[in-house]
């Protein structure tokens, strides 16, 4: 790998230098459980649901993606037979999500590799360093919200 000197660098640079690797050692972690970083967010928010129902839309609105986006996502979910998708008895223009007993199986695999995944990234860093971190990062995923038009 090429070495690059990061001081020399704009942090945003540096902060889509970070991104990339990451999503880089995510794929190799979770790849032998066939999981992408997307598939995954699905899988950890129907998770944190506890095994209520979740509509396409709130998972839209959840990860910033389109329905198109969401569809697709569960289709590839749905193949690999962890989550199911069933229209709602009462409306039947909403599609449900749900947590199938395949991934309920896989659950404690998927958690391990996630946690190991973070513990690998945020190796050395104090309790204080995580929250000045998580509080920049913060500030920077807001500024992110705003259009260009309101910061003009």
């Amino acid at each position: 790998m090429i070495h690059v000197n990061l001081k020399e660098k704009h942090p945003v640079f540096v902060m889509k230098l970070v991104a990339d690797r990451a999503d880089a050692l995510f794929a190799q972690r979770m790849g032998k459980l066939r999981v992408t970083a997307s598939q995954c967010r699905v899988l950890m928010y129907l998770e944190g649901r506890g095994g209520q129902a979740v509509s396409q839309r709130e998972l839209e609105q959840y990860l910033g993606v389109s329905h198109t986006t969401v569809k697709g996502l569960l289709a590839r979910l749905e193949e690999k037979g962890y989550v199911r998708t069933a229209f709602d008895s009462t409306d039947g223009r909403v599609k449900h999500a749900y947590l199938t007993e395949a991934f309920q199986r896989l659950r404690e695999e998927t958690q391990s590799q996630v946690q190991g995944f973070e513990n690998q990234l945020v190796q050395g860093f104090s309790a204080d360093e995580l929250e000045l971190l998580r509080g920049m990062l913060e500030r920077i995923y807001h500024n992110t919200l705003t259009t260009e038009s309101e910061t003009l």
